[in-house]
């Protein structure tokens, strides 16, 4: 929560400094750990789910160094990203993304705990961690709430580029990553609404999902060249 706090104090020290947040790869990961710690903590107050924040306090770390580390003179600010329908569409998937990112520590978790209790397995930890159906239903509320935020923003983007670049779409990299990552998402939400898919296949949907998460960044932002020239598939 002091880490909350801290972030959110600093992106509103640069924001009346005149730095527009996001404005490109390292205010984007700074802001998406800033809503991954934030999503963690809400999970905490509803639902006693203390222990996650092993988990997701060294992944917004992770996703913070970018901006500690990268020289400010080497780093290009993205012009686009002061167009409202842009700012409005980076925010929404960020934070499909931050609520995803909780689902799959919830999804790990689960495989942890599942794979010591048939293994007879009980340590301490153990003993500290939600019941497998909590999890679940973390996981499945995460699903429920992420998907449509990250399909709203999506949305948003493809309107924003009709306005921004004159086409909705250019089937350049980026854009088919993203389609794929949506895709997953979607196929989870219907099995699980359809199937009743649950547990070990619902975390394991989760887990998928986030690596497509993190794999569609790392390709079409560092071997692609994508139409909006963001360091984001998104």
């Amino acid at each position: 929560m002091l880490g909350v706090a801290a972030q959110t104090a600093m992106l509103v020290a640069l924001y009346l400094e005149g730095k527009t947040i996001p404005s490109g790869i390292e205010t984007s990961l700074l802001l998406f750990s800033w809503l991954v710690a934030g999503v963690y903590v809400i999970a905490d107050i509803r639902r006693k789910l203390t222990v996650l924040g092993a988990f997701a306090a060294p992944l917004a770390l992770l996703l913070t160094l970018p901006s500690l580390i990268i020289p400010e003179r080497i780093v290009e600010s993205t012009p686009s990203f002061y167009n409202p329908w842009i700012f409005t569409h980076v925010i929404l998937v960020l934070l499909g993304g931050a609520i995803f990112a909780v689902a799959f520590i919830s999804g790990l978790l689960y495989l942890f705990q599942e794979q010591r209790l048939k293994s007879k397995r009980m340590g301490s930890f153990i003993t500290k961690l939600p019941s497998l159906t909590k999890l679940d239903s973390l996981n499945n509320i995460c699903l429920l709430i992420g998907f449509p935020i990250l399909t709203l923003g999506l949305a948003v983007g493809v309107i924003s580029a009709k306005q921004v670049w004159g086409v909705f779409w250019k089937w350049d990299q980026k854009e088919i990553w993203t389609v794929g990552t949506w895709v997953i998402f979607a196929s989870l939400m219907y099995a699980r609404l359809v199937f009743g898919w649950k547990g070990k296949k619902a975390a394991l949907g989760a887990i998928l999902g986030f690596f497509a998460i993190i794999a569609s960044v790392l390709v079409s932002s560092y071997f692609a060249q994508g139409t909006y020239g963001l360091a984001l598939p998104y």
